[in-house]
C-alpha cells in the first residue's frame, strides 16, 4: 500500500501542470502514488500530464476521468475511488508543492496517530498559517479553508462518508470542515510547504453570480451532514459561524459583487 495518494484533477492548466508534477516527482517521501482525473478540459493538459508520466516510471500513476465536465470537487471524488493510500492529499494542478510536503506530513500524521496533518500555505508570495490545532473550536472558528494544506487517513474519510458535496462553489470548505469536526487527532507541521498560484482565469477567481445559489448549497450539506453524524450539537456555533461567513457572507459578494 502507498503511504500517500496525492489526487490531482486536471482541467485546461497545460500552462501550469509542468510545474505542479515536477515538484509531485521531487517528493522526498517514496512510496507515493499520483491519481490524475482528467475533467474533459479543452486543452492539453492531460496528454501533458501522461507525457510526463512515461518519463518517470519510478512513481506510480494511475488515470481515470469524469463521465462529463463536472467541476473540482466532482473531480477529487473519483479520484479518492482509486486511490490506495494510507492517506490522501489533494494538490490543484495549477499549485506546487515543497519537496518535503509528503514525507513531513506523512510523518507527523503517524507519529501522532493522526487522523489529518496539515502545514501552511504560501498563497503567491505571502505566508498564510493555519490556527493551532491543539483546540479543534479555536480552529474552527478561525479557519480558511486550506484544505490542500492536509493529508487524510484513507479509511477515515470512507468510515465517515466524508466526500466533497456535489455543489460548484464552497465544497473544499465542506469537505474539510466536516473533516474536522470527525477526525479524532489533528497533527500540524509549522511550516509552508504548498504552494498555492493565484490565477485569473481559475474557477475561484471567476465572478459568476450563479455560485451563490451553489455556495449556499455547500453549507446546508454541511451542516445536514454534522445532524447525521450526531455532531452538530457539539459544534453549533462555529458551524453557524462557517455557514454565515463563507456562506451568506461570501455569497452575498458572488451575488452583488462578483
Amino acid at each position: 500500500m502507498s503511504k500517500i495518494s496525492i489526487i490531482t484533477p486536471v482541467y485546461n492548466v497545460s500552462g501550469y501542470i509542468g510545474a505542479c508534477l515536477e515538484s509531485i516527482a521531487a517528493q522526498t517521501l517514496s512510496g507515493i502514488e499520483v491519481v490524475l482525473v482528467d475533467d474533459h478540459g479543452s486543452d492539453g493538459s492531460v496528454h501533458n500530464a501522461k507525457d510526463f508520466a512515461e518519463k518517470h516510471p519510478e512513481i506510480e500513476w494511475k488515470f481515470t476521468k469524469t463521465p462529463l465536465n463536472s467541476g473540482p470537487g466532482a473531480a477529487r471524488n473519483y479520484g479518492l475511488t482509486v486511490a490506495a493510500g494510507e492517506y490522501i492529499c489533494f494538490v490543484d494542478a495549477d499549485d506546487w508543492i515543497e519537496p518535503t510536503f509528503c514525507e513531513k506530513l506523512y510523518n507527523t500524521a503517524k507519529s501522532s496517530n493522526a487522523d489529518m496533518a496539515c502545514c501552511d500555505i504560501f498563497f503567491g508570495a505571502q505566508v498564510r498559517r493555519n490556527p493551532s490545532t491543539n483546540n479543534k473550536k479555536f480552529f474552527l472558528r478561525h479557519f480558511v479553508s486550506y484544505f490542500t494544506t492536509f493529508i487524510y487517513r484513507r479509511t477515515f474519510l470512507k468510515e465517515n462518508g466524508i466526500i466533497f458535496p456535489d455543489t460548484h462553489s464552497a465544497e473544499d470548505t465542506c469537505f474539510l470542515t466536516c473533516s474536522l469536526i470527525c477526525a479524532e487527532r489533528i497533527a500540524s507541521v509549522r511550516e509552508p510547504l504548498y504552494h498555492y498560484v493565484i490565477r485569473p482565469s481559475s474557477v475561484s477567481q471567476k465572478p459568476d453570480r450563479q455560485r451563490a445559489s451553489q455556495r449556499l448549497a455547500s453549507f446546508e450539506y454541511l451542516i445536514d451532514f454534522a445532524k447525521k453524524h450526531g455532531l452538530y450539537e457539539k459544534y453549533p456555533f462555529e458551524l453557524q459561524l462557517i455557514r454565515f461567513k463563507k456562506g451568506w457572507l461570501m455569497s452575498l459578494k458572488d451575488r452583488f459583487i462578483g
